[in-house]
């Protein structure tokens, strides 16, 4: 049963209800101390909270002692590491495809969905996307804010769209079967009033959210990095990828960690090894053989 559905300038986005397992008290954010503290439904007892501060603007997860994304060249490592190492621009041109399946592992800030969508906005009659992504730790708006802050004059985070994605992050921590958001955001320019863009956010544990989605086209493994996130690029969750790929998927990751390589070419992956994005020698692309 659908839960909620309202409209904001053209932009579509519904709530939808899922059946789960568990559930959680409300997160607590310490705003006097300038850090957030987010909790996730996942049972892993190394995984139960998060704490968040800004740092010079950029939001810092202090439980992985990593950055969601660079202040200086964020924007652009983000459409090198994941469009162009997806090959994203060249799928968008081609009219024989009427929609494309991406899949992404840590939704964060949302900058790869931004990224992804603003590229889509500039091509004339591109197909349809649907964009799933997952995210066990939401954020609180302020650090949503971030990255409008961090990226001024980038299409980003509108006040309808934070205010969705808090009000289905408190509809997710009251009821373990509320974890879905949808937003269904039109093309500016197609002549197709059916050609839209997809974004569907599931709140969760990483496998849970894995085991609902969909046959994916391209992945954007963007989770924090492998030794300080390690349930992110786990052997059960690269055979989750692996189950919800199909022939000729592909796949791209910041990352170029030798076993997270041998892994994914265990499953039948064609992996290789690309220049990385500034200072960063190296990062991985792949496809489904």
């Amino acid at each position: 049963m659908r839960h909620n559905k309202f409209t904001s300038k053209g932009v579509r986005i519904s709530f939808f209800p899922l059946v789960k397992r568990e559930s959680v008290s409300l997160p607590s954010p310490f705003h006097h101390l300038g850090i957030w503290e987010v909790r996730s439904r996942s049972m892993d007892p190394m995984r139960t909270e998060a704490k968040i501060v800004l740092q010079e603007g950029v939001p810092v997860s202090l439980h992985y002692d990593d950055v969601y994304f660079s202040k200086e060249g964020g924007w652009e490592e983000s459409k090198y590491v994941f469009l162009e190492g997806n090959r994203i621009p060249e799928a968008f041109s081609k009219k024989e495809i009427s929609q494309i399946q991406i899949g992404e592992l840590g939704f964060g800030t949302g900058l790869n969905f931004f990224v992804t969508l603003d590229h889509w906005q500039r091509i004339n009659d591109p197909p349809s996307v649907q964009f799933v992504s997952l995210e066990g730790f939401p954020l609180p708006s302020e650090i949503l804010h971030s990255l409008n802050l961090s990226f001024p004059g980038k299409p980003l985070w509108t006040e309808a769209l934070q205010e969705s994605y808090t009000e289905q992050w408190k509809r997710w921590n009251l009821d373990a079967n509320d974890m879905i958001l949808k937003v269904q955001i039109p093309h500016q320019k197609s002549p197709n009033p059916q050609t839209t863009f997809t974004l569907t956010l599931y709140f969760g544990d990483v496998l849970e959210c894995l085991e609902l989605f969909p046959k994916i086209d391209f992945w954007y493994l963007d989770g924090f990095s492998p030794n300080k996130n390690p349930n992110m690029w786990s052997p059960e969750t690269l055979s989750q990828i692996r189950i919800h790929s199909k022939k000729g998927t592909r796949f791209s990751t910041f990352t170029a960690a030798g076993f997270i390589r041998r892994n994914l070419e265990s499953l039948g992956f064609f992996v290789q090894k690309q220049k990385g994005f500034g200072k960063k020698r190296e990062m991985l692309t792949g496809v489904l053989l």
